[in-house]
C-alpha cells in the first residue's frame, strides 16, 4: 500500500472517503463530515433492512456496540462513542430535517451539499 493510499475500514467504502477527501472543503470540515458519514452509514447498519425513518434509539445503539468486539472490552471507549452518536445523531435529523426527508434516507451526497453550503456561508459571513 502506497502512503497515500486510504484504507477502507469502517462503514465507509474506499469511494465514499475519498470523496469526502476530494471536497475542497477545509480540514476540520472535512473532519467533521467523515464524522457524519460514518455515524450515518454506522446507523443505517443498526437500522436494516429500514431505509427510511427515524435513527435508531440510544438502547439500540448501546446492543449494537455490544455486539462489536473491538467495542465489547473497552467500556470507557463505547461510552465516549455513545456520547458521539448523541450528537452527530441530532445533526443528522437536523440536515434531514431541511431537506424534508428522514434521518435514514439521507446520503453521504445530502451531507457532502449541507457541509459545502455551511462552510461557504460561514465565509461569506465572515468577510
Amino acid at each position: 500500500m502506497s502512503s497515500g493510499a486510504i484504507p477502507a475500514t469502517g462503514p465507509l467504502t474506499r469511494q465514499q472517503i475519498e470523496a469526502i477527501e476530494a471536497t475542497l472543503l477545509p480540514t476540520l470540515d472535512r473532519h467533521h463530515l467523515r464524522l457524519q458519514a460514518h455515524c450515518l452509514a454506522t446507523f443505517q447498519q443498526m437500522a436494516s433492512p429500514l431505509q427510511q425513518g427515524p435513527l435508531p434509539n440510544r438502547q439500540r445503539w448501546q446492543s449494537w456496540c455490544e455486539q462489536q468486539p473491538q467495542l465489547a472490552d473497552d467500556p470507557d471507549f463505547m461510552e465516549l462513542l455513545m456520547m458521539q452518536f448523541t450528537v452527530i445523531a441530532t445533526q443528522l435529523e437536523d440536515v434531514a430535517s431541511g431537506l424534508g426527508i428522514s434521518p435514514l434516507e439521507l446520503s453521504l451526497d445530502n451531507l457532502i451539499r449541507h457541509s459545502e453550503k455551511a462552510s461557504r456561508q460561514r465565509l461569506e459571513s465572515s468577510h
